[in-house]
């Protein structure tokens, strides 16, 4: 791990801490909540034998800036990093890896900015269209995306602060730890993440600026996607014990994705790239070679 590069780059405003290693194209990084970009770390080694790999510390997180209001959290400010963090690194396409609200980010970008996308990788992130759908339809979706309201309010940060993280280490370190994916030095890593001056306040902004609850509200607003067809090759990795979607958010994803391989973990949950990293980089190395 020593030898990754730690630096801060300067986009949209805002100063982003990213790690990187190797040399060759792009590959971007993009985590989700409660992560960081330590949550990559398996693939960061893996593929930067001949990528130049980035993985960054979304606005928000350990230790990027963190903007006061959630207004700086909306979709089109996040994409907006996005496109500049891509630039800054002087390229004009990149390979994008993504999770959870990195993925919503990572869906949102490939269909509004498809020329910076050459192949997009995808962990356990609903395509827009279909969770859009889920949602409204099904209401085990929205069960499981019952924990939103929580999460969007205004103090919902003091919750999970509260006795020493409690609740955000039952949520991720306690079955990672039972499991064996995470070492008690991974969960280090992660409790000095979350107790960031202003850190946990500034990951919760995502859901509150996204306020997806009540559900029969957000349903009705317009995704104002250009496009509806995103045609770079798409690998999806998905966890099919996952708590928080329901796996017929991959039913009819070849409407919205010309060229999509999906690939399913029997019992795995949110996070493949944690519990299955030697078989996530087989599978992303299989995808690599047959798209390069």
């Amino acid at each position: 791990m020593n030898l990754f590069q730690s630096n801060y780059v300067n986009v949209n405003d805002v100063n982003l801490h990213y790690v990187t290693k190797g040399e060759g194209e792009l590959m971007l990084f993009l985590h989700g909540f409660p992560y960081f970009w330590y949550n990559w770390h398996h693939q960061l080694e893996e593929f930067s034998k001949d990528y130049r790999v980035v993985a960054v510390d979304m606005r928000g997180y350990n230790l990027s800036d963190k903007p006061e209001d959630v207004s700086a959290y909306k979709m089109p400010i996040l994409m907006e990093d996005v496109r500049q963090l891509i630039e800054a690194f002087g390229e004009k396409t990149c390979t994008l890896v993504a999770h959870d609200w990195g993925g919503a980010i990572a869906w949102a970008f490939a269909y509004t900015y498809p020329e910076y996308v050459k192949r997009l990788i995808m962990f356990d992130a609903p395509h827009p269209y279909t969770f859009r759908r889920e949602l409204s339809e099904n209401p085990a979706q929205r069960q499981a995306s019952s924990y939103m309201e929580k999460f969007q309010q205004p103090d919902s940060h003091d919750y999970f602060l509260a006795n020493d993280c409690e609740k955000l280490k039952q949520l991720l370190i306690a079955p990672g730890l039972e499991k064996g994916y995470l070492s008690n030095e991974d969960a280090e890593k992660y409790m000095k993440a979350w107790q960031q001056p202003k850190a946990l306040k500034s990951m919760l902004h995502y859901y509150r600026a996204a306020g997806f609850y009540p559900f029969e509200e957000s349903v009705k607003k317009p995704l104002n996607l250009p496009h509806t067809m995103f045609e770079s090759p798409t690998l999806i990795l998905w966890g099919n014990a996952d708590s928080a979607f329901e796996n017929s958010n991959l039913d009819g994803i070849e409407e919205y994705v010309r060229d999509v391989t999906i690939h399913r973990f029997d019992g795995v949950g949110h996070a493949p790239q944690h519990e299955k990293p030697k078989e996530v980089n087989r599978l992303i190395r299989e995808f690599l070679t047959k798209t390069s």
